[in-house]
């Protein structure tokens, strides 16, 4: 076989693998040379494909021998076919290369990006010796929620390899975690060293300066996100600056993430329209009616509308750089007003869990240790006196709180003014954090909200207070992944005092 000739059967391999024409593939790789490396890796693959996972692991292990630079062969298979016999390929490949730590590593890494810490992690417990194997075990142990012991891992990592920046971004991101800000501000200045220019660094450093409080710093990095790949905001040229004059001026606010960061970022609406301001904001549907009833908004247009003639443009998110909040001078107010109906029972709305994020990376981890359950909400059945209300949506509101009477008028609900409308009629909203927070606290609802451990910037480390909603009670786990701290003490706040404890509690004091 000449070289043209064998080009073209590589290319038409090649076509019906990404075709998944796993037999054709297959038919065709086997007219190549044997000894063609090219061809025992697209015949392996192919094999693959057709489920006989001993013959392509017999010769996927031999490509990953004589290609020592590249990644394994087992990659390729699973970019191919995500959904195919990936994992049953990789451990046939281990137990024939069982000393292969680019294949465990390989492996490991596909394990995180399928949800599968804890499968990732026992398969990286050899790689004591090795950068990358120490970090992908960090990780594991990250989005299993063991922040404490990831640490050593990730200083491991570093020490082995100092290098790369991303070693050093996660060692600060659980230093973080653990409260351990000086230590984890330095990590990141290592990272940012390193790369000056990595945006998704930039801002996890941002979410480090917010949580040691140092707000004046980090709303400096904020606006990195404009430079992330997937970013289609507007042009950052006109993004609204900090103390602009902005009488006679129309600021248009874009909804940028979720719905809970826009509902808390609309406190600022009255300010810019004091200062002179016109403002209008563009907004996904479920908001739409919600917004229209914010003091000071002077047009709510929904985002697919053409887009509005404007003098400056500010993500929502972006509203408190703009302002140059500080814990000390967050705007409060009760800046969402609805009527409440008359109401002859003590109720308490209820959300046991987030709304599920699947299009972001990394975001199942986050709502599964954000998400309480309903298991744990079945504890309120102790409480007497009380009529509890489902405020959840999504999947979680098929499988409501075991042994819990519970009203359900979420079915009925089309957007957050529905919500709203509900929330109202409700004494207390007992919550994990998700948007309902924010909508409660921005109507001025007593709130008791479940905080997970690694909890997010904005509630503050040390504090069952919050600035941004001073009649709501934050209960944190003490510990990662366990919510019977917590749900013990809201169970114990309600029990026997139910009427005191729903009385709007004072102000909250910002910590000195």
């Amino acid at each position: 076989m000449d070289m043209a000739q064998r080009r073209r059967v590589l290319g038409a391999v090649l076509e019906a693998l990404e075709a998944g024409l796993w037999q054709v593939a297959a038919a065709m790789a086997r007219t190549l040379p044997a000894d063609d490396d090219d061809g025992m890796l697209l015949l392996g693959l192919a094999l693959a494909g057709t489920h006989d996972i001993v013959g392509a692991s017999a010769l996927l292990v031999e490509v990953a021998r004589k290609r020592p630079g590249h990644a394994h062969p087992c990659t390729d298979f699973a970019r191919l076919y995500p959904d195919g016999p990936v994992a049953p390929l990789f451990q046939a490949c281990l137990r024939a290369a069982p000393d292969n730590g680019r294949l465990r590593r390989d492996f490991a890494a596909w394990l995180l990006e399928r949800d599968a810490p804890i499968e990732a992690e026992a398969i990286l417990r050899s790689e004591q010796g090795s950068a990358s194997g120490q970090h992908l075990m960090g990780l594991a142990l990250t989005e299993q929620g063991r922040f404490r012991e990831a640490i050593p891992h990730f200083e491991r990592a570093t020490m082995l390899d100092p290098i790369p920046s991303m070693a050093w971004a996660n060692l600060g991101m659980v230093l973080k975690i653990e409260g351990r800000f000086a230590e984890a501000l330095s990590a990141y200045e290592e990272a940012v060293l390193r790369s000056p220019d990595d945006a998704t660094i930039r801002l996890n450093r941002m979410v480090a300066l917010l949580h040691a409080g140092r707000w004046a710093e980090a709303w400096a990095e904020g606006d990195w996100r404009l430079r992330l790949p997937a970013y289609r905001g507007l042009p950052e040229s006109r993004l609204l600056p900090r103390d602009a004059d902005l009488r006679g001026r129309t600021v248009l606010l874009t909804h940028e993430e979720g719905f809970g960061d826009t509902i808390q970022f609309l406190r600022y609406v009255p300010l810019l329209a004091e200062r002179g301001a016109r403002v209008v904001a563009q907004m996904p549907a479920p908001l739409l009616r919600l917004v229209q009833h914010v003091p000071g908004i002077a047009a709510v247009l929904p985002e697919d509308a053409p887009l509005p003639a404007f003098d400056w443009h500010c993500p929502m998110v972006s509203l408190p750089r703009a302002f140059g909040t500080t814990p000390q001078t967050v705007p409060r107010g009760d800046y969402l007003r609805v009527a409440a109906p008359p109401q002859e029972q003590r109720r308490i709305g209820l959300v046991w869990a987030g709304q599920a994020r699947p299009w972001l990376p990394g975001f199942n981890g986050l709502d599964a240790r954000r998400s309480a359950g309903p298991a744990i909400f079945a504890r309120l059945a102790e409480v007497q006196g009380a009529h509890f209300v489902s405020l959840q949506t999504g999947p979680a509101a098929a499988q409501p709180p075991p042994g819990l009477t519970l009203e359900n008028p979420m079915p009925g609900v089309q957007d957050f003014a529905d919500t709203a409308a509900i929330v109202a009629g409700l004494d207390l909203v007992v919550s994990v954090d998700t948007a309902i927070v924010h909508l409660a606290g921005a109507m001025g609802k007593p709130v008791f909200m479940l905080d997970r451990y690694d909890h997010c910037w904005r509630w503050l480390p040390g504090r069952t207070d919050t600035p941004w909603y001073p009649l709501a009670t934050i209960f944190r786990q003490d510990r990662p992944n366990d919510w019977s701290g917590p749900m013990e003490r809201i169970v114990q706040s309600l029990q026997g005092r139910f009427a005191p404890v729903l009385r709007p509690p004072p102000r909250c004091q910002d910590a000195a």
